[in-house]
């Protein structure tokens, strides 16, 4: 028997986006201890969906280019996944924590073009 296939899509139409399986990325489980913000992005993705999509970048070129600048966490060396999410976290979490399978993800290719798009699809709690 198959697993249904259910993807969080995003509403913004701005970006040449690709559906990932979940299990293709890594992500890096950020353990929400504001209970207040995890609540106000829970209510906003059942409400409004997901705003904007994931920012992923290929493991090829997160070990290859200045990408890995971007990431101020502690980087897991090697992981079994084809992507890393780079933003997204929070809300990678809800989609695995809801059922979903897949999920709507724009892959970036460098360290400027990930600071790029971070800025342009940055939302501030409030605004969710």
């Amino acid at each position: 028997m198959t697993k249904d296939r259910k993807t969080l899509f995003c509403t913004s139409t701005k970006y040449n986006t690709v559906i990932l399986a979940l299990d293709e990325i890594y992500s890096l489980n950020d353990n929400l201890q504001d209970k207040a913000f995890e609540k106000k992005l829970h209510t906003s993705l059942n409400l409004k969906g997901m705003l904007n999509p994931l920012l992923v970048c290929t493991e090829e070129t997160f070990k290859s280019s200045d990408i890995r600048k971007f990431e101020r966490r502690p980087v897991q060396p090697e992981i079994d996944q084809g992507y890393r999410c780079l933003i997204g976290n929070n809300r990678y979490r809800f989609a695995v924590d809801n059922g979903y399978t897949h999920i709507e993800a724009l892959i970036v290719e460098s360290f400027e073009e990930v600071k790029r798009l971070h800025r342009e699809t940055e939302i501030e709690p409030r605004r969710m």
